[in-house]
């Protein structure tokens, strides 16, 4: 297959092409270095080819790029009432890669049949190692490497971004399975890894990304096929899991429910003396997680059902103060898997009263924040520039509980196109994801209308377009399946 695919792309372009493709695929998984590394040779093959003619005869064909260069001019508009140009051009750089891989790939024609199945192979076994690589290191080692967190164990990126390529690692197998004959003994091993380490992982955004891609595959296969059996077939468990989760997280944690977190001075006092013999980290001082230990000690031992006083600190062992000082505040967060993060969640949900350290209280604080600066800006927004400078303004105003180095941007894509360029701005970048929907739907493509859907819903929790990583990820699965990703049989065994 490989010297076929060799003798393929046979000019030193189409072979130069791949190569660049290839990087970006490897790049988009695990290394901003490969990444980059592919645009850069990309756009210079880009300008020493100078195909202008059929670049322009290309990209005339091509209406998802269309949409992106409206989509990259309205952020270079948006500096127009930037007064920090600084953060605005630094914004629009890293916007560049969204239009940088859309002129590397939509100025080609469409790929060969072995090109695709190529770069497919190149993301999923790319994903098979580094998860493999990432599960044995925190397995094995979070000791020696001082891992506090589940989510410590994406070695190679964002964890919530490799998250959402784990979920849709799958959909990719069963492509190479239907298409191009992959042994479904290979094809099967390999999802139940990726649905395992999602689950092992304890990325909650991995989880929500696995049922978009069940659910979006159901209504493709119902609506296209018209086999209704699969809405319920798989309809059915989505809606059980969701209905539990629901159920679960609506649910006070009974022992914290009446429980007195605030000492009087005397027991202060008395556990802060305790504590002190038996830890390095001071009674007053932050653990790992960055958590006032006082409070992490408090509830880890109503966790237990000990004494919040000198007798319950000698009844820890030496591994449940290492879990104290690592921040775990409560012995049901301790362990592998989703449980320990869903019971955490439960926790921030009903009785966190401060946001900090709460990922999901965090964020609601985030899109409260942007809301009210979208309700004074809420027509042509505040500029390509000013996002994360009104952001800390209205925090200030508000007097916002948040820390200083928790006063993030909006962390919802929406939002955040809607306080930069207005209603207008939110609509486009709306009217950009649905249009790459509706014409993978058109084409009939699987894999293009899930990863669409994905995105769609994603981009509600997470601002993907903010660094390069998450712009260049968006854009080269946007421009990749603008070619034929159909799941009908062609197999290519030799070179013609």
């Amino acid at each position: 297959m490989l010297r076929a695919l060799w003798y393929s792309e046979n000019t030193f372009f189409k072979r130069y092409h791949l190569f660049n493709l290839t990087l970006i695929a490897v790049g988009v998984v695990c290394s901003k270095f490969f990444m980059s590394l592919g645009l850069i040779l990309g756009g210079i093959g880009f300008f020493i080819e100078r195909d202008w003619q059929n670049y322009g005869r290309n990209f005339k064909r091509n209406r998802a790029f269309l949409f992106v260069l409206g989509f990259y001019f309205l952020h270079l508009v948006g500096l127009i009432w930037s007064r920090d140009l600084d953060f605005g051009l630094h914004d629009v750089k890293v916007k560049f890669s969204l239009l940088g891989v859309g002129l590397i790939i939509a100025s080609r024609p469409p790929l060969s049949e072995l090109s695709k199945w190529w770069l497919v192979v190149v993301l999923v076994l790319s994903l098979a190692i580094t998860s493999t690589i990432n599960f044995v290191t925190y397995s094995f080692f979070r000791e020696q490497l001082n891992f506090t967190d589940a989510r410590d164990m994406s070695l190679f990126g964002s964890h919530i971004r490799y998250g959402i390529l784990i979920a849709f690692g799958p959909l990719l197998a069963f492509w190479l399975y239907r298409r191009y004959q992959l042994k479904f003994w290979v094809f099967g091993l390999f999802s139940l890894w990726m649905l395992f380490y999602t689950y092992y992982s304890q990325v909650l955004s991995g989880v929500v990304s696995v049922l978009v891609v069940i659910a979006a595959t159901a209504i493709f296969w119902v609506l296209s096929a018209k086999k209704w059996w699969l809405l319920f077939g798989m309809g059915t468990p989505i809606l059980l899991t969701v209905g539990g989760l629901l159920y679960y997280l609506s649910q006070p944690i009974p022992y914290l429910k009446n429980a007195n977190l605030t000492l009087t001075e005397e027991q202060r006092n008395e556990l802060s003396t305790a504590w002190n013999q038996v830890s390095d980290i001071p009674f007053s001082e932050k653990d790992e997680r960055e958590q006032w230990i006082e409070f992490t000690v408090q509830r880890y031992l109503i966790s237990k059902n000990l004494p919040v006083n000198k007798k319950g600190i000698s009844q820890l062992s030496n591994s449940d103060i290492r879990n104290i000082e690592k921040g775990f505040a409560d012995i049901n967060e301790i362990g592998d898997g989703m449980l320990p993060r869903l019971f955490g969640l439960r926790f921030q949900l009903h009785h966190a009263n401060n946001p900090n350290g709460h990922t999901v209280l965090e964020r609601l604080e985030y899109w409260k924040t942007a809301w009210k600066i979208i309700q004074r800006n809420y027509l042509i927004g505040v500029g390509t520039g000013d996002v994360l400078q009104e952001m800390q303004a209205m925090y200030d105003e508000e007097n916002s509980p948040l820390l200083e180095e928790n006063r993030l941007r909006a962390h919802n894509s929406y939002l955040t196109f809607w306080l930069t360029f207005g209603i207008f701005g939110l609509l486009f970048f709306i009217a950009l994801n649905l249009n790459f929907i509706h014409q993978q739907w058109k084409k009939r493509q699987l894999l293009g209308f899930v990863f669409g859907t994905v995105m769609l819903v994603t981009f509600s929790f997470e601002d993907t377009l903010e660094t390069q990583m998450g712009v260049t990820l968006f854009a080269f699965f946007y421009f990749l399946f603008q070619n034929d990703f159909n799941f009908h049989p062609r197999y290519v065994k030799t070179a013609h």
